[in-house]
């Protein structure tokens, strides 16, 4: 509401002034020499109104007092609506016009396009042409499949606000660069000083996180394979895995342990147990926790029987021994 009695204060002046000169004028952007004057006028024909512009139409004119050129201050609006236009025709009779922005009667502010430029760089917000919903598309002039759109906040660097440097970023980075599938990466990352030279220091933005469109997720790496991907250290108070086919068949009456001298000669060729990976098949594709952790078990299970069969065997040599012992003496 502010908006609008500000605007109607501004013109109550020339209100006052025109009030009972309103006279008729059809093209808006016809010059001195062709009969264009200051005033009020309206028209039911309207040619160089707004976009759109038909049936009864108003229209302010203030012109230059050179009434031979074409620069003039004009506001124009339907007889039938609260929409208000305004231009600077700058020697042009076609110049666009621009919609005065004014609240909704509830004191709301609506409108179909925001656009906030600064240096360069600028945020729309849109009412994109998907279902009615929103979108915030920032620094790229128009929906773009080349280099997708970046966001960057802008967070001050110390307390007192002089540092303006972004210190964190989103990058969204399209897939395909051809045609209209933007599947690609998101990623967000932190601002950090690295040394170019010796004694050169720079700044640059690190790659801490990234989303890729299959929903893998990566740390320190641009490439992740899996749901999570982490190039770099762990650190947790716990972690849970979960593990179908607990290797406990192993002690079943059924199980075939096999034996130490066939496990021995496996040993010696392979140089590594059973069903276990090789260093080779570790280096290349590293180790699933759940698969190492089920043959692990499997292997301690496997090791606890052999060790229970020479046990008893043992037991047996130890009994044996004895008697020969006993029979000697």
């Amino acid at each position: 509401m502010k908006y609008s009695c500000a605007l109607l204060m501004m013109l109550l002046p020339i209100f006052a002034l025109a009030q009972s000169q309103t006279g008729t004028r059809n093209d808006a952007g016809i010059t001195g020499n062709e009969g264009a004057t200051s005033g009020f006028f309206e028209t039911s024909a309207p040619v160089n109104y707004p976009a759109g512009a038909s049936s009864w139409w108003h229209l302010l004119d203030v012109r230059h007092s050179n009434g031979n050129n074409n620069y003039a201050m004009q506001f124009a609006g339907s007889f039938f609506d609260q929409n208000l236009y305004f231009r600077k025709t700058n020697s042009n009779g076609a110049q666009p016009w621009f919609k005065v922005l004014t609240d909704d009667g509830n004191g709301q502010l609506n409108f179909n396009n925001l656009r906030v430029t600064s240096s360069g760089t600028h945020i729309d917000i849109v009412n994109a042409p998907y279902n009615g919903q929103l979108e915030i598309q920032a620094n790229t002039g128009s929906r773009s499949t080349v280099s997708g759109a970046q966001l960057e906040f802008i967070i001050p660097a110390n307390t007192d606000g002089s540092n303006f440097w972004g210190q964190a970023r989103i990058i969204t980075v399209a897939g395909n660069q051809n045609n209209g599938d933007a599947t690609g990466k998101m990623i967000l990352g932190t601002r950090r000083s690295f040394s170019k030279s010796p004694g050169v220091n720079g700044w640059a933005y690190g790659d801490d996180l990234v989303i890729d469109g299959a929903g893998n997720i990566g740390m320190g790496t641009l490439l992740p394979k899996e749901k999570l991907s982490v190039n770099g250290n762990i650190r947790a108070k716990e972690i849970k895995v979960e593990i179908a086919n607990w290797p406990d068949y192993v002690f079943e009456e059924s199980y075939d342990v096999g034996t130490l001298k066939g496990l021995e000669s496996y040993v010696k060729t392979n140089k590594h147990l059973p069903e276990m990976p090789s260093t080779k098949e570790i280096e290349a594709n590293g180790i699933a926790v759940s698969e190492m952790f089920k043959l692990q078990q499997k292997k301690i299970e496997e090791l606890t029987l052999h060790l229970i069969e020479l046990s008893k065997k043992v037991e047996v040599q130890d009994a044996y021994i004895k008697t020969l012992n006993k029979k000697v003496k």
